[in-house]
């Protein structure tokens, strides 16, 4: 069980999570829950989002699931009206759904890619579009899109899934900058390897890092951004440096990688 935790600013907040069922999606849930708030959760395998939410329950906590596959605009569409009708506005939606393939972009389809860009940015971008302005009209919310470093790095074998987090980096930021003024806020999350099932989820040809945070270390970011109001978090920090130093190199870092993956 998640110890409940002091800080009370989540009690009774409506909390919508994508991703749920498992790894960072999961355990976000669970945490939020023992901070007191109520959940939605929706996810694409409806039995695993059943048990997370039967071990919510269990804890004392407050969970329903809306079982949803995001990469189907309709079902999006259906999931958006029936959180409105039953629930009304969330205070905060975790957009933490998302996969990727770790292949030549040559073996990717034109439905790999296409899939992969529902899930990992439309998906987000969508229900941004559904809830957004009535948090704005209400005067209070928080967006959390948990994107990826490979969002800001270009990385060889992944890029589809380096441009669907580049293109899910792009959305927070410029969204962040509109909310100015308006008590909404946007924020992004980029975790490196995470100990999750990840790696199972997609077409993995190559050997996952043996250095992964941890689930939880996710989740306390996600909470600490909405708490601090940052708008880029990178898991672990030292994440952040790489990408910076990265892009301070410019050329240089470029011709770093192409030697590494020559």
């Amino acid at each position: 069980m998640t110890p409940q935790l002091k800080d009370s600013r989540f009690k009774d907040k409506l909390v919508l999570i994508t991703g749920a069922s498992a790894g960072i999606g999961s355990q976000t849930a669970v945490d939020f829950a023992a901070l007191g708030a109520r959940l939605i959760l929706t996810a694409r395998r409806v039995e695993r989002l059943s048990q997370v939410v039967d071990k919510i329950r269990s804890n004392g906590g407050e969970a329903t699931a809306y079982p949803c596959d995001l990469a189907d605009s309709n079902a999006r569409d259906q999931l958006i009206a029936r959180v409105k009708e039953q629930h009304g506005i969330p205070d905060v939606i975790v957009n933490n759904a998302g996969y990727g393939n770790y292949r030549l972009f040559l073996k990717e389809t034109y439905e790999d890619i296409s899939r992969m860009m529902e899930v990992n940015y439309t998906a987000a971008a969508h229900l941004m579009t559904g809830f957004l302005s009535d948090m704005v009209q209400r005067g209070s919310g928080a967006v959390v899109n948990v994107s990826s470093g490979a969002g800001k790095v270009a990385m060889p074998f992944m890029a589809s899934y380096c441009a669907s987090k580049f293109a899910l980096c792009a959305l927070t930021e410029a969204v962040s900058y509109e909310m100015t003024g308006t008590s909404v806020t946007v924020h992004l999350i980029n975790p490196g390897p995470v100990d999750t099932e990840f790696f199972d989820a997609g077409v993995w040809e190559g050997i996952p890092s043996e250095s992964k945070a941890k689930a939880a270390d996710v989740s306390k970011s996600i909470q600490n951004a909405i708490i601090n109001n940052k708008l880029i978090s990178y898991v672990p920090p030292k994440r952040g440096l790489m990408v910076y130093i990265f892009n301070l190199l410019g050329p240089v870092g470029r011709i770093m990688v192409r030697r590494k993956f020559k």
